[in-house]
């Protein structure tokens, strides 16, 4: 019964440690009362994985562009396939989405997520 057992959790972990190997990296640079600012990068093939931007001000500042797909939760709208340029900065609503790096260059983006406008300037 503990070899069964063991081999179940290997499994498990096996498995876990496949999926976890097609994400990107997500590195928090600052994170405060009043904002969010992450570093992530997409090897060529890997995705954020689904996950909700619950902050309605939310800018993208693309330090190595390429292709994107952009995959909504909610199967009603469309997916997205967006080709962004090294220094693109874009503004984009709050959603529910999966982000893959469906072209042929890692991506490298900064994203700011402004949580609380009236926050005191220059906290860290």
């Amino acid at each position: 019964m503990k070899i069964l057992f063991t081999l179940c959790m290997l499994l498990t972990f096996s498995i876990n440690s496949f999926a976890d190997g097609n994400l990107g990296k997500r590195e928090v640079l600052l994170d405060n009362s009043a904002v969010e600012v992450v570093r992530l990068i997409y090897p060529v093939g890997t995705e954020s994985g689904m996950h909700k931007h619950s902050h309605p001000n939310r800018v993208v500042y693309f330090v190595k562009g390429g292709t994107l797909t952009l995959i909504p939760e909610d199967k009603e709208q469309k997916t997205q396939v967006i080709d962004v340029s090294d220094g693109k900065t874009l503004f984009l609503p709050s959603t529910t989405h999966n982000v893959k790096n469906t072209g042929s260059t890692e991506i490298v983006i900064v994203e700011t997520e402004i949580k609380n406008l009236t926050s005191s300037i220059g906290q860290q």
